[in-house]
């Protein structure tokens, strides 16, 4: 894989893979070629313009920098659509590493992790907070007290760099997110969940002045001022994405996490063609988009940024029968989210013991 130097926010050049365009387009190209409809048309020059930008991201590689988009955000949602997917959290974790570790510009990193099932009823964030910075506490315990897509290996592994840095850089770890103190009785419907998951965000941010990295799922993180899930027809309301977004305008940022298929350990069909992600399910290698703002992106792919939001979300309770219901929607693409890492092929987490 060849690097090519595009200037950064502070004026420097930085480095960034090469684009994977012959494998998209050989794909598109396979599968319009009978096709001379003017949809056909549209979809070659949507495709032709996502081979262009896309470029390969291994997911057990953190020395590429983050995309632009995602640098500049003063809070980062790292949306996974399979939470036991094993190579969705390496992707996670790779983004994570790669957003702590930027200085392009000189702006500090990510420094402070916000992860969905460490918050009420589970309560361990503060005491992952402890464990990462001074090492105080047993890590596997307290992943299993925490909510049961962090009790894997890779989860663990994410834990156990997070304290390497904290031992390697002492006066600037990366912290957990955490209240300080109760603040009144747990959320007791998704509505109040969304809106304390986004408040713990911001009331840290405030505080601290950290920029964040937020770990969670994607009908959580995208953001959607009225997101719907077909499985939940009823739950319309704000998430805790678009409460940040409402809160942060563009200072909030996310990204998307998903997949074509595999088992992970239950199968999940391949990547159906009306999803948003759809454009990248020629690739055979882990691949990132990054929506960012272009004023030269021809009105096709205007057009495709300003279709609604369908992309995987799929939950514990998932049915393979069921799959077109696995999904979250939202209002246009370009406003729901920033970048989409997908993986064409995962495998499923690896438990940990007990």
């Amino acid at each position: 894989m060849v690097d090519v130097a595009e200037p950064s926010r502070g004026g420097s050049a930085r480095r960034r893979p090469t684009c994977v365009t012959h494998v998209i387009m050989t794909g598109m190209a396979h599968e319009s070629a009978d096709d001379r409809s003017p949809a056909a048309d549209v979809d070659a020059s949507l495709a032709a313009w996502v081979a262009q930008h896309a470029v390969a991201f291994p997911v057990d590689d953190a020395t590429q920098p983050p995309p632009r988009v995602l640098s500049e955000a003063t809070v980062v949602g790292l949306a996974s659509a399979v939470r036991s997917a094993r190579e969705l959290v390496l992707a996670t974790h790779a983004l994570l590493r790669a957003l702590v570790q930027d200085t392009d510009g000189g702006a500090p990193g990510v420094r402070a992790v916000s992860i969905e099932g460490t918050d009420a009823p589970f309560n361990t964030a503060a005491d992952l907070d402890r464990w990462t910075v001074s090492g105080e506490g047993d890590l596997r315990t307290l992943l299993h007290a925490s909510q049961g897509f962090l009790h894997n290996h890779e989860a663990e592994a994410v834990f156990r760099w997070l304290r390497h840095y904290a031992v390697t850089h002492p006066d600037d770890p990366v912290r957990i997110v955490h209240d300080r103190a109760p603040v009144g009785a747990d959320p007791d419907d998704l509505a109040e969940i969304e809106l304390d998951l986004a408040r713990r965000n911001l009331d840290w941010q405030h505080r601290t002045g950290q920029r964040i990295a937020h770990w969670g799922g994607t009908a959580h993180t995208v953001a959607a001022d009225e997101r719907h899930l077909p499985a939940m027809p009823e739950q319309t309301h704000r998430n805790a994405g678009g409460h940040l977004r409402a809160a942060l305008g563009t200072d909030y940022a996310a990204a998307v996490l998903t997949m074509g298929t595999g088992s992970v350990p239950f199968f999940v069909p391949p990547t159906p063609p009306d999803l948003t992600e759809a454009v990248l399910r020629y690739s055979d290698v882990p691949v990132l988009l990054a929506l960012e703002s272009d004023a030269a992106q021809s009105a096709i792919v205007r057009s495709w940024l300003r279709r609604p939001l369908r992309t995987r979300a799929i939950g514990p309770s998932y049915d393979p029968a069921r799959d077109a219901d696995a999904v979250v929607e939202n209002g246009p693409v370009g406003e729901s989210i920033n970048a989409i890492v997908y993986v064409p092929t995962a495998t499923a987490v690896s438990p940990l013991p007990g």
